[in-house]
């Protein structure tokens, strides 16, 4: 068997054969038949066709209705249930059941949805049946008995379908000696761990297979492989232990009585399960949008989580030999993210990703805050040992941007104006060099790949996370390093935002600004001209300065305004941005006074430290260092979603009690929280049956008048 298993380099395709061939046979009439009604030859279907023409097949069953051979074509379209999987057939079985898991289990996400099922949990774990039943030995007036004590929870589970979930074939269920028999297993509840039995289905359509076991979420049981059944209520606590920064699955083991290999096995299948029960939870990654902010932000901070990792000894990451776009899949990463960790709870004995393209890895942004098109440039960092040459890239920037130095016609250049520009940069050169055009090329090359903003990570693990913020600790966007942190990663997520944020606080302004000016020159000038990201000319003595567009602006709903220009800010109105310093940053070498965020006076709101959210930092700011790949992902777009969510709720409760009889809370046209208030009353002088109203702390009313 393989023992490599790929991501990223070869086209993944889902079997769906049998679905196209499906739809082919419902619109492919074929030969024609007596007046009257036809019946499908497959005996467990009743579709009845009435016209005079039937189709060549089945559009219930997907049975051949025109194959001459009825006998033939039942065997080259039936599975023998008493024969083993071939490999292929394996493959083409594992990929539907995950098709049929993904489409038939879908999990809400809100407790009070599944209160009815964790109700029903603590009632099954707190009762018990009590059996009496007569012993072996009898006295003359007294009959010895014997008292059973059994947990409330049934010992035989099997799906209910009789049919396909796909391809609506029908499914056979055996023996031990069949494809599809009984499996023990074990039931791990909070108070009891019991053996129990699992009957499995599998679908007779050789080109599907999709195995049916016992996937009911009511009564609370998650399937783990057929290997484990967990109640669900220990899945939302490992959830709830994750918002609080703790990751951990033996407290649920250990109160009960195990071998060491059982434990840790059981702890293997309760982590497989687990991200699988959160994959195919139904979340509106949405609802993490800040309520005040809205999807464009006026300021955004960068949060870097260095010991959040990917051990690198059990996968390996590539990088794409030739030329590949910039552009990254955010839809399809994620998708198979999640479908490798359904899969790997769904058969545990399948091997993880052990190799990624690593150019292929997406951030994680909501959609309404990502860009119509995302980016990841890590495969054209510079490799960690290059040595960075002397220089002042600064100087260099504004030399290419005034002109005088144009590196597409290096050529015309004379040895003396690249020894002057050399000069200028501050790069020591010894007289007679003749290394001048390489020196100038090397110190380009650098800026242009982006600056190294912290130290490179040891070599067996990733460069951790790098995330930006609304000043009110929600996630905006994530993005997952491999190679060290540069300016190119800032540079990345702040162009895969739907808008680039007015104000951008990081601790590297500088070196995200050069790289900005070197990667992209015209979106650079439109955002800050040649002042490299500052408040004023980087070259002249610092100003204090008030910008009009950081200023409070008046509130407006204004629909226009979420216009799909990346370069205009919907509440600035403006294509003006800046790079700016947080308070008390340490920056080696030290950064120019021109980025501190002391220079502006409308950025005083932000300047005192805002009160960080223990149970927050303690999720985000916790050490994990994973050995898979698929949870490491689905663990930090967890935490992100979870810790923002919890923001937002408070900020809607807020919101909530300051409510009047009546109204209701809403979400405006750039997802901001405000309140609606319901008018049953048809106002005549009301044309357009909406009017604006403005109320303190930013929250906005709406009279909405409802038609009678």
């Amino acid at each position: 068997p393989s023992t490599l298993k790929q991501l990223g380099q070869t086209t993944l395709k889902t079997p769906t054969q049998f679905k196209k061939e499906k739809k082919k046979g419902e619109i492919d009439l074929g030969l024609s038949t007596a007046r009257g009604r036809g019946r499908c030859k497959n005996p467990s279907c009743d579709y009845m066709y009435k016209n005079r023409h039937k189709p060549a097949m089945c559009p219930k069953c997907g049975y051949e209705l025109t194959q001459k051979n009825a006998k033939a074509a039942k065997s080259e379209t039936l599975l023998d249930p008493y024969q083993a999987l071939s490999p292929a057939q394996k493959d083409i079985q594992r990929q539907n059941t995950l098709q049929l898991l993904r489409s038939s289990l879908q999990i809400p996400e809100s407790d009070t949805e599944l209160q009815e099922t964790l109700t029903l949990i603590q009632e099954l774990n707190s009762l018990q049946i009590v059996l009496v039943q007569p012993g072996d030995q009898e006295q003359e007036n007294n009959v010895e008995t014997e008292t059973l004590v059994e947990s409330g929870w049934p010992q035989f589970y099997e799906s209910a379908a009789t049919h396909c979930g796909l391809c609506n074939y029908p499914l056979f269920k055996g023996g031990q000696s069949t494809v599809a028999g009984q499996e023990d297993c074990w039931l791990l509840t909070e108070t009891l761990m019991q053996t129990a039995s699992l009957q499995l289905k599998v679908c007779l359509n050789v080109q599907c297979l999709a195995l049916h076991s016992f996937t009911d979420l009511h009564p609370g049981l998650f399937n783990i492989g057929n290997r484990l059944l967990v109640s669900i209520d220990l899945f939302l606590k490992i959830r709830a232990n994750i918002k609080q920064g703790h990751l951990s699955f033996c407290f649920f083991v250990s109160v009960h009585a195990l071998t060491p290999d059982e434990s840790f096995h059981i702890q293997e299948l309760l982590l497989s399960g687990y991200w699988a029960f959160e994959c195919l939870t139904v979340r509106d990654y949405n609802d993490m949008i800040c309520g005040i902010c809205g999807f464009a932000p006026k300021l955004e901070i960068a949060q870097r989580y260095t010991n959040n990792v990917l051990e690198l000894k059990h996968v390996e990451f590539t990088w794409p030999e030739v030329s590949v776009s910039d552009e990254v899949h955010v839809d399809d990463f994620w998708l198979t993210m999640e479908s490798e960790a359904i899969e790997q709870a769904a058969f545990p004995t399948d091997i993880p990703i052990t190799r990624v393209d690593a150019s292929i890895i997406a951030p994680f942004t909501p959609p309404l805050m990502r860009s119509a098109t995302v980016i990841n440039t890590e495969k054209d960092k510079l490799l960690p040992h290059v040595q960075p040459p002397s220089g002042d890239p600064s100087v260099l920037v504004r030399l290419i941007h005034d002109g005088q130095l144009r590196l597409d016609k290096i050529e015309d250049h004379s040895e003396d104006e690249l020894r002057t520009v050399l000069d200028r940069c501050g790069v020591n050169i010894p007289p007679g060099s003749n290394k001048l055009l390489a020196s100038l090329i090397s110190l380009y090359t650098l800026v242009h790949s982006g600056l190294s903003t912290t130290p490179q990570p040891p070599a067996q693990l990733t460069a951790g996370k790098l995330s930006k913020v609304c000043p009110h600790k929600v996630v905006c966007a994530s993005k997952y390093l491999v190679r060290g942190e540069t300016a190119r990663d800032h540079v990345d997520l702040l162009l895969s935002s739907r808008y680039w944020p007015p104000v951008y606080v990081c601790d590297c302004a500088r070196q995200v600004a050069l790289c900005a000016d070197m990667q992209y020159p015209e979106l650079a000038t439109q955002m800050w001209g040649r002042n490299q990201g500052c408040f004023s000319d980087p070259f002249e003595k610092p100003e204090f300065v008030s910008c009009a567009e950081l200023q409070d602006q008046p509130y407006s709903a204004d629909l226009s305004l979420v216009a799909e220009n990346q370069q205009i800010h919907p509440i600035t109105k403006s294509s003006s941005c800046w790079l700016v310093h947080p308070p008390g940053a340490a920056q080696e070498p030290p950064a120019p006074e021109h980025h501190s965020l002391f220079l502006c006076k409308d950025l005083e709101p932000y300047i005192k430290k805002s009160d960080d959210c223990s149970s927050v930092s303690c999720a985000r700011k916790q050490p994990m260092v994973f050995n898979n790949t698929a949870y490491y992902y689905l663990y930090n777009r967890l935490v992100d979603f979870l810790t923002s969510r919890d923001i937002v709720s408070q900020q809607i409760n807020q919101v909530v009690k300051a409510c009047q009889p009546g109204e209701v809370v809403i979400r405006d046209a750039l997802y901001r929280l405000g309140v609606a208030q319901i008018n049953t009353e048809k106002e005549e002088d009301e044309g357009s049956g909406m009017e604006e109203q403005i109320q303190e702390e930013g929250t906005e009313t709406y009279e909405v008048v409802l038609p009678e």
